[in-house]
C-alpha cells in the first residue's frame, strides 16, 4: 500500500483491502515456503491451461482497478482475477487457492471466508461493467490441495459489496489518519532521549555531527573509529532522536551476537535515562522455540496453531510494558499466551522504533524480514555494526553450493526412514541424477587439462559451465517429490520433518543454487568444480550490487567499524554511492600508553617462510621476557604457527603456550579467556589472523599487554582470490589491494585492537615482516600508530616499560 499525501491518493491491493483493520498472517510451515509458492504457480497455470482448452472466451489474470472517493481522498484497488469466461450465459469468475490438507480445512474457517472476499471484490468490479440486462455472473472459489491436487469447487452467492469496499477504504483512512495524529504526538518523544553520559569523549561529537548532518541529507556515512571512542552512543543517540521526530524506523544489524548485546544495554541506557522509545532484539527463530521439536507447522506445534486463533491485542500491549524488549521478555509472554515466540516478536516489533538483529534480517537474500523489505521501506534508517565483515557475509549469501556428501547423506537418510518405496524411489532418482552430474564434471575436468590454468591444476579447482536447464529440471521434480515426502512422512510419524531435516534443507540448497545459477552470466559470479572437496559452487566475486540496491531503499544508512580502511575499498565492496560522507577518526588514548614497532628484517612471504620461523620465535622469547604478562601471536595461517611454535619450544619462555586450534569450539575459547584473566600468569596465546582471537573479543586490561603480529594476513593464493583478483582488475585496475591487500589490511588493524580497549591500557604492537616496511602499508595503516623502525627494538621494548614504571 501506497499513501501519496500530497496528491490525497492510496493505491493499494485487494488483500491490503480485506486486511484494512487486521494483522495479514505471515505464520510458516515446515515445508519451504518457496516449495509451497512453486507448486502453488504451478497449480494455478495448470488448472488455467485446462480452462482455457475447454471455456470459450477463457481470459486469465485479469488485471482490475477500482477507484474509490472518499471524502477528499481517491483511493486505486488493484488485483488480478484468476479466471473469466462465458458458460451457459453467465460471466464466471474464479478465484485458484491452493491449500494443503483440504479435506481437513473447515469451510467456515478465517481464511475461506478471506478468499471469498477478494472473490466478491472482483465480482463486484466486473459487475459495474456489465449492462442491467447481461448482469448474469457466478462466482467460484477453486481450492486445490498441493499434496493430491483434489479440487473443490465452491459456489459463491453473490452480494453487493459496494458498502463493504466503501467501508474497508474509511477503515484505512481513518486508521492511517489516527496513526498520523499519534505519530505527530509521538514528536515530542524526541525532547526524552538525552545523552547518558556528563561529557563527550574526544571526537565523539565531531560522531553526532556528521550523523546528523547525513539523517538530514538522506544520505550515507561511512565511519571508521577505533574501540573505546564511543562510536556506538555516538551514531545512535543522534539517530534515535532523529527517527522519533521524523516518525522512522530504526533498524540496527549487527555480524555477531556480543553486538547486539552492546546494543541492548546501550539502549536500555538511555531508557533509564528517560528516553520515550520502543526496541526489539530479534533472535533467531529455532533458539526462540519453546516447542518439544523445531517445527513450524500448525498441525504439529501448539504455539503456532495457537497464534492464528488467539486475539494479540494483549500479548502485544504486556511485551511493550518494556521499552527494550528481549529474548527473554519475549518467550515469557509467549509461554503465558501458549503462542510462537518468533511469530509474537515479529508482530510486535511492528510497534517498536528501534530493530536490532544480524545482518540475516535486512540482507540475506532467502531470509530477511518480508514484511519489512518486500514493499517500500524508505521510512526506515539502517545502522550496519563491524561493518567491514558485511561484503563477506554478503558474498557468502550468493555463493551457493553442492556436495557429493550431502547428497550421499540425503540418499542414506530417507533410505533409513522406511517410506513408501515409489516415494523414496523417486528421491532416490533425483540424488542419483545430481549426483551423476556433479561426478561426470568432477571426472572431465579431472582427466583433461586442456586450456586449463596453472592454478586450476595445482589447486584441482576448475571453472565450469552449469547447464540451467538441468537444474530446473531437477528443482521442479524435487519439489514434487517433497511435497509426497512431507505427506508421507508426517502421515507415519504423526508429525512432519523437523526444520533439520536433510531432506527439507537440500530441497532449499537446491533452490538458492538454482536462483543464483540464472543469475551467473553476470560477471559477478563464476561455476567451479571442486576435485578434493566433490562439489560444485558458484562463486561471488562482489556482492556490491546487490548490497547497492538494498541499500538504496533506506532513507539513510550509517555504516560503522573501527577498520573500515581503505575507506574506498569499503564504499565500493558495500555498494555505497560516490556522494558517501567518510568520517575516519585516531584512537583517542593517550599515544605513550602505545608502542608500534616494525621488525622489517625478516620475509613472511609463502616461498621464504622457512627461513623466518627461529627469527620470530627469538624476538617474541626476547619480547616476552622484559615484563611479565599475557602476549597474543597473530599468524597468516595454522602451518606458519605450528612451524614457529616448534622453534619457539626450544627457548626459554616464561609462562605458558595456549595454541588456537583450528577447529576450536566456543567452550574451548571461553576457557582460554579465563585463563588470560588470572593474576600473575604468564600466557603466550598462539592464533591465526581473522580468527577467534582475532576479532570480536577484548583483551582488557592486563589480559593482553602486547601482540606479534606475522605479516600482512592476505588471503592464500587460491582460484578464488585470483578469480576476485581478476574481476577487480577489470572494474577498477584494483585486482591486487582488493582481492588480498586490503582483506589483510582489517586483519592487522583488527588484531592490533584487541590490545588497546580502554583509556588505561598500555601496551606493545609488533609488526613482523618486510612488507611492513613498504610505502602502501605506511601510508594505509592508521596514522596515529606513529608506527616506528627502530635499530634496536629490545631497547625500545625497555625503555617503554620503564617509562611506565613497570
Amino acid at each position: 500500500m501506497r499513501i501519496k499525501k500530497e496528491r490525497h491518493e492510496i493505491h493499494l491491493s485487494v488483500k491490503d483491502l480485506i486486511f484494512a483493520s487486521e494483522t495479514q498472517n505471515y505464520t510458516v510451515s515446515s515445508i519451504p515456503y518457496n516449495i509451497r509458492a512453486s507448486k502453488g504457480t504451478e497449480i494455478h497455470q495448470n488448472y488455467q491451461e485446462k480452462k482455457e482448452e475447454s471455456e470459450e472466451n477463457f481470459k486469465k489474470e485479469v488485471a482490475i482497478r477500482i477507484k474509490r472517493q472518499i471524502d477528499d481522498w481517491t483511493f486505486y484497488i488493484s488485483g488480478r482475477a484468476d479466471c473469466i469466461y462465458n458458460a451457459g450465459g453467465f460471466l464466471i469468475i474464479e478465484e485458484i487457492k491452493s491449500i494443503s490438507n483440504l479435506s481437513k480445512l473447515p469451510l467456515d474457517s478465517k481464511i475461506i471466508k478471506e478468499y471469498k472476499q477478494q472473490l466478491l471484490i472482483y465480482t463486484h468490479y466486473f459487475a459495474h461493467l456489465q449492462s442491467e440486462k447481461e448482469k448474469k455472473i457466478k462466482c467460484r472459489l477453486v481450492l486445490i490441495d498441493i499434496f493430491t491436487e483434489e479440487i473443490k469447487v465452491i459456489e459463491v452467492p453473490l452480494e453487493d459489496f459496494t458498502n463493504y469496499i466503501r467501508k474497508q477504504c474509511r477503515n484505512i483512512l481513518e486508521i492511517w489518519k489516527k496513526e498520523t495524529q499519534i505519530k505527530l504526538n509521538q514528536r515530542k518523544r524526541t525532547k526524552s532521549i538525552k545523552f547518558p553520559f556528563p561529557t563527550y569523549r574526544p571526537n565523539q561529537e565531531e560522531i553526532i555531527e556528521q550523523t546528523i548532518k547525513t539523517l538530514k541529507e538522506s544520505g550515507r556515512l561511512l565511519l571508521s573509529a577505533p574501540s573505546g571512542l564511543g562510536k556506538t552512543i555516538g551514531s545512535l543517540f543522534p539517530t534515535l532522536k532523529y527517527i522519533l521526530k521524523k516518525n522512522l524506523r530504526l533498524f540496527i544489524i549487527t555480524s555477531k551476537t556480543t553486538q547486539q548485546k552492546i546494543y541492548r544495554d546501550t539502549l536500555r541506557m538511555l531508557e533509564k535515562k528517560g528516553g520515550n522509545f520502543h526496541s526489539i532484539i530479534l533472535t533467531a527463530k529455532e533458539k526462540m522455540c519453546i516447542n518439544s521439536a523445531f517445527i513450524c507447522e500448525k498441525n504439529f506445534c501448539p504455539f503456532i496453531e495457537n497464534y492464528e486463533k488467539i486475539e494479540l491485542t494483549e500479548p502485544i500491549e504486556e511485551l511493550l510494558s518494556n521499552k527494550v524488549i528481549t529474548a527473554r521478555n519475549i518467550k515469557k509472554i509467549a509461554k503465558k499466551y501458549g503462542i510462537c515466540p518468533f511469530e509474537l516478536a515479529l508482530d510486535c516489533s511492528l510497534s517498536c522504533d528501534v530493530i536490532v538483529g544480524d545482518y540475516n534480517y535486512v540482507f540475506h537474500p532467502f531470509i530477511k524480514l518480508k514484511r519489512y523489505f518486500d514493499q517500500s521501506y524508505d521510512d526506515a534508517v539502517l545502522i550496519i555494526d563491524e561493518a567491514h565483515n558485511l561484503p563477506f557475509r554478503a558474498k557468502d549469501y550468493y555463493s551457493p553450493e553442492i556436495t557429493i556428501q550431502e547428497i550421499q547423506d540425503c540418499r542414506l537418510y530417507l533410505n533409513s526412514i522406511s517410506l513408501p518405496k515409489d516415494i523414496e524411489s523417486e528421491g532416490m532418482r533425483i540424488f542419483k541424477e545430481i549426483n551423476n552430474y556433479i561426478k561426470n564434471l568432477i571426472d572431465v575436468n579431472q582427466n583433461s587439462n586442456q586450456n586449463k590454468t596453472k592454478i586450476e591444476r595445482i589447486r584441482q579447482k576448475y571453472i565450469i559451465k552449469l547447464q540451467e536447464d538441468f537444474f530446473r529440471k531437477q528443482l521442479k521434480d524435487y519439489d514434487q517429490f517433497i511435497l509426497k515426502y512431507f505427506q508421507a512422512y508426517s502421515d507415519q510419524n504423526k508429525t512432519p520433518p523437523s526444520k533439520k531435516d536433510k531432506i527439507l534443507d537440500f530441497s532449499m540448497k537446491l533452490r538458492q543454487f538454482y536462483i543464483i545459477l540464472k543469475e551467473s552470466n553476470n560477471p559477478e559470479f563464476t561455476p567451479l568444480c571442486y576435485i578434493k572437496e566433490k562439489k560444485i559452487k558458484i562463486l561471488c566475486k562482489s556482492a556490491a550490487p546487490k548490497l547497492e540496491k538494498q541499500i538504496k531503499g533506506f532513507h539513510s544508512v550509517i555504516a560503522q567499524s573501527a577498520t573500515l580502511f581503505p575507506m574506498n575499498y569499503y564504499q565500493n565492496m558495500m555498494g555505497f554511492p560516490s556522494n558517501t560522507h567518510n568520517l575516519e577518526l585516531n584512537s583517542p588514548f593517550a599515544k605513550e600508553n602505545r608502542l608500534y614497532l616494525q621488525f622489517p628484517h625478516v620475509s613472511t612471504k609463502y616461498e621464504y617462510r622457512n627461513e623466518s620461523y627461529a627469527i620470530i620465535a627469538e624476538i617474541i622469547g626476547k619480547t616476552i621476557n622484559i615484563r611479565n604478562g599475557n602476549y597474543i601471536a597473530f599468524f597468516p595461517s595454522f602451518t606458519y604457527l605450528k612451524a614457529v611454535h616448534e622453534e619457539i619450544k626450544k627457548i626459554t619462555l616464561q609462562g605458558e603456550i595456549l595454541i588456537q586450534e583450528s577447529r576450536m569450539n566456543e567452550r574451548k575459547r571461553k576457557e582460554y579467556l579465563k585463563k588470560l584473566k588470572e593474576p600473575n600468569h604468564n600466557y603466550l596465546l598462539l592464533a591465526v589472523h581473522g580468527g577467534i582471537f582475532g576479532e570480536g573479543v577484548d583483551f582488557t586490561g592486563d589480559m593482553a599487554i602486547g601482540a606479534f603480529i606475522i605479516g600482512p594476513g592476505l588471503p592464500a593464493y587460491s582460484l578464488e582470490q585470483e578469480l576476485i583478483k581478476n574481476y577487480f582488475d577489470f572494474k577498477w585496475k584494483k585486482g591486487f589491494e582488493y582481492a588480498y591487500r586490503n582483506i589483510g589490511i582489517t586483519k592487522v588493524i583488527q588484531a592490533a585492537g584487541r590490545i588497546f580497549r580502554t583509556d588505561s591500557d598500555k601496551g606493545v604492537i609488533l609488526l613482523i615482516g618486510q612488507r611492513f616496511n613498504t610505502p602502501y602499508y605506511n601510508k594505509i595503516l592508521p596514522s596515529d600508530w606513529n608506527l616506528e623502525k627502530v635499530p634496536n627494538i629490545i631497547q625500545k621494548i625497555e625503555n617503554f616499560w620503564d617509562f611506565h614504571n613497570i
